[in-house]
């Protein structure tokens, strides 16, 4: 009997279960993804530098544009990921201006309200292409989020590519350079959140790099040789 009455509860547990997993099919709504640096702010240049700098949105070259991913659910349907108004440049941008400020830096951030559709401008004084000593833009041509859901498990993945491109007011030279990476991870219960942590830890860990190799001299950026 006891054998009979474990088994039994073994099976209510396992029909709950795949009660709650159908329940999960995707209704093709979307899950917004907010771009953040994370806290550290490795392999800045210097601290409290004095160049102005002002970050306007990146243009959008990826390939395929539209929504920035899609997870597909093993009960079927499909969710979507996406940056807020499906606008990734100003979302990249947000992050590079956001970043270079924790580093010291006196940074504007001159993007395009997802909200509002009017230039949304924060951060320093200054913010303007006159009043700035360095500006930077770019181009981002891949960030991409995906996830597939099987019996058991999800296994997400995410990759980003993006130019970056500054240019000094004092003799319009220009610094370029490339931020890319990638992350992977699979989980047992899959819950937004899961994306968003691994989307953040690959673009901290790219942006991150964005001050290797350049210095500042007066208030223009440099490649060191």
């Amino acid at each position: 009997m006891r054998y009979r009455t474990w088994g039994l509860s073994l099976w209510l547990l396992g029909a709950m279960g795949l009660v709650n997993m159908a329940g999960c099919a995707g209704k093709g709504e979307t899950v917004w993804l907010d771009l953040q640096p994370g806290t550290r702010a490795e392999g800045a240049a210097q601290q409290d530098s004095p160049e102005l700098v002002l970050v306007e949105a990146f243009e959008d070259l990826r390939p395929e544009k539209g929504k920035t991913g899609v997870r597909t659910h093993f009960w079927g349907g499909v969710t979507y990921f996406d940056v807020p108004g499906s606008l990734p440049g100003a979302s990249v941008a947000r992050l590079v201006g956001e970043y270079l400020a924790k580093t010291g830096r006196q940074v504007t951030i001159n993007v395009v309200s997802s909200m509002s559709g009017r230039p949304d401008r924060a951060g320093a004084p200054g913010g303007t292409q006159g009043g700035a000593d360095v500006i930077v833009t770019g181009q981002v041509e891949e960030l991409s989020v995906h996830a597939k859901s099987r019996f058991g498990s999800t296994e997400m993945s995410a990759k980003f590519h993006v130019v970056v491109l500054a240019k000094n007011k004092a003799d319009g030279s220009q610094v370029r350079r490339v931020l890319e990476g990638s992350r992977s991870r699979t989980v047992f219960w899959f819950e937004p959140e899961d994306v968003q942590e691994l989307v953040n830890a690959m673009v901290t860990g790219s942006v991150n790099r964005l001050l290797e190799n350049i210095s500042v001299e007066g208030k223009s950026w440099r490649l060191k040789s």
